[in-house]
């Protein structure tokens, strides 16, 4: 794994950050809140578990956690994507 030293984007610490420019905490957090939204593909304690785990991964995290997100926005508070344009 990557690791190198700067400000984490998360809260800005100057610590040993992973390959996203995270801390370990931030990290953490960053990863129980992609479980919430159902991002199975960008998680990492996802990755470990099998498909037709998802749904209890994500009811032990909300469970545990809870549901309100600790570091991303949450869906309804996130700006729309911009449509894309099809060339002609």
């Amino acid at each position: 794994m990557l690791e190198f030293t700067g400000a984490c984007a998360g809260c800005d610490q100057w610590t040993i950050l992973d390959d996203v420019g995270l801390c370990e905490t931030c990290a953490e957090k960053f990863d129980r809140d992609l479980i919430r939204q159902r991002a199975w593909d960008y998680s990492a304690t996802a990755f470990a578990c099998h498909p037709k785990d998802y749904e209890a991964l994500r009811q032990a995290v909300i469970e545990q956690y809870g549901l309100a997100y600790e570091l991303l926005a949450p869906p309804e508070d996130q700006p729309p994507r911009p449509e894309r344009r099809r060339r002609q």
